[in-house]
Formats: C-alpha cells, sequence, structure tokens
C-alpha cells in the first residue's frame, strides 16, 4: 500500500480494493482512504473523520463503513460512497461501536461485537437501506470485541474475539433471528480477517489476549472441519476483502500491539 495501516477496513467494491482508516505507524487513526485497481494504488477521497477499528461491507454496488475508534472513543456513524464518490452520512448506529464486524447479507447490513461506551456490546443490529435505519435484531450469546465476521450459507457470523481470546464461532440467522455455532477455530485468536471464497470460510491471523503473541496461520472451514496453515505474512488488524476471485489481507501488524505495515497479500 502506499504507507503502513493497521486495525483498518477493507472491502471489495466496484472492481476495486479498498482499504480505509486505521492506525498509521505512530498510532494515530487516520482519515486515508487507498484503493488498489488495474494494478495499481491510489488515494481516494478521504474519510469524513481521522478513525481505526472501524468495519466496512460492500452491499448493492454501495461501499459502506460504520463504528471504529476516534482518539479511543467508539462511534456510531455510517457513511456510505457509491462509485468512489463523495462519502454520505447515512442512519447512525443505535449503539457505539468499534473493533466489530458488519456484514452484507439478504440485502442488508449486520453490525456484530465489538466494543462500546459499557464495555463489549451485545446488541445486533440490522441496517435496512430502504428505509436508512437500523433495527435492533438479537443479542449476541458471548459478546466480544476483535471480531472476525463473514457470511456463510445465508449466515451472519464471527469467528474469535477477546476478552479473554476464544475460539468460538457464533452465527446468526438473520430471517429466524436464532443463533447456531460451527466447530471452534483451531486456536483462540482476535484481531483476525475472516471471509467467505468458494464455499470455504477463511480466518487469518490475529493475536491472543495479552497482546504479545501473533496468530501466524490461517484457518480453513470446509462445511465439516477446520483445517490450519501458515500465515504468509502473520498479522492482526486486518478485515479480509474479497476481490478478483481472491481474498486480500492488505496493512495489519506485524508484531503484536503496534507495528503497522504496508503489506498486501491474498490467499484462494
Amino acid at each position: 500500500m502506499p504507507e503502513a495501516r493497521q486495525e483498518v477496513a477493507s472491502a471489495g467494491a466496484g472492481g476495486a480494493l479498498w482499504v480505509l482508516g486505521g492506525f498509521d505507524p505512530n498510532r494515530r487513526s487516520s482519515d486515508s482512504v487507498f484503493i488498489f485497481m488495474a494494478g495499481a494504488w491510489s488515494s481516494g477521497t478521504a474519510l469524513p473523520h481521522r478513525i481505526d477499528h472501524a468495519a466496512a461491507a460492500e452491499l448493492n454496488g454501495t461501499l459502506y463503513y460504520s463504528g471504529g475508534f476516534t482518539d479511543g472513543a467508539s462511534q456510531s456513524d455510517l457513511w456510505a460512497s457509491a462509485g468512489g464518490g463523495a462519502w454520505t452520512a447515512r442512519a447512525r448506529l443505535h449503539h457505539p461501536r468499534g473493533a466489530h464486524a458488519m456484514l452484507a447479507a439478504n440485502g442488508k447490513l449486520y453490525a456484530i461485537g465489538g466494543n462500546g461506551p459499557s464495555g463489549d456490546e451485545p446488541v445486533v443490529e440490522q441496517y435496512d437501506p430502504s428505509v436508512d435505519a437500523w433495527t435492533d435484531l438479537a443479542r449476541l450469546p458471548a459478546p466480544r470485541n476483535h471480531v472476525a465476521g463473514f457470511t456463510y450459507r445465508g449466515l451472519a457470523c464471527i469467528a474469535g474475539g477477546r476478552s479473554p481470546n476464544t475460539a468460538r464461532v457464533d452465527c446468526l440467522d438473520p430471517v429466524s433471528r436464532a443463533w447456531s455455532r460451527l466447530p471452534d477455530l483451531p486456536a483462540p485468536t482476535s484481531g483476525a480477517g475472516a471471509a467467505a471464497l468458494g464455499g470455504q470460510v477463511i480466518v487469518a491471523g490475529g493475536e491472543n489476549a495479552g497482546e504479545s503473541t501473533l496468530v501466524p496461520s490461517v484457518f480453513r472451514f470446509d462445511g465439516n472441519a477446520w483445517t490450519s496453515e501458515a500465515m504468509l505474512v502473520p498479522r492482526h488488524g486486518i478485515q479480509l476483502a474479497a476481490e478478483a476471485g481472491r481474498l486480500w489481507a492488505c496493512g495489519g501488524a506485524t508484531a503484536a500491539g503496534y507495528a503497522a505495515t504496508a503489506r498486501c497479500t491474498s490467499i484462494a
């Protein structure tokens, strides 16, 4: 990437890979937008404010990002950009949060987990773009932050998280609002990235709860069990983004705590 960042929000949208905000190498929140398209990086329209630990997702051709922290304070903003243009404010989250997951499923967005003013946020919220409104949907069975979110077979899921670190994987059926669990990850992790691709779920990286050790692994779920393999560039503070038939991990920290990198790697 043009500059090192960690605790970024990332998504694929409009045939491009987007990396939003995050900590710079001096531990400062950033308003940067980096776009990878046609083999080159460029800078997009700056975010409306400096942010880290936000979450991003693409829905119906529009890129959204929500929540995050600014100078340690959890935020409730939702911003949208269609076609890479100016950022437009949408309805605010009912519950401010950062280090959460935001997922697109069934034509709506879901905000799950994260840390808010009173600690780990238990309420799952659903955003309907047709009416520009959030609805409190369900309560997370095990509230936690620094989660890795993905959609799988119509379910909105989060893997890992802290504190303390966990290996559990919780999935919400947006229609029935019932929770289920996939098998636990091979190891606890927080600050990892996750996404589904080609019928598999991939969870990559993260660190332990004490921010002292990286989790240098990629975990794959084939519908029955998780397997583990080495991660090309171990790191935490990432969000996996699907683009061009691969999953991309851009930025993050290559050591526990603060160690922002500009590296961008992909996996299939």
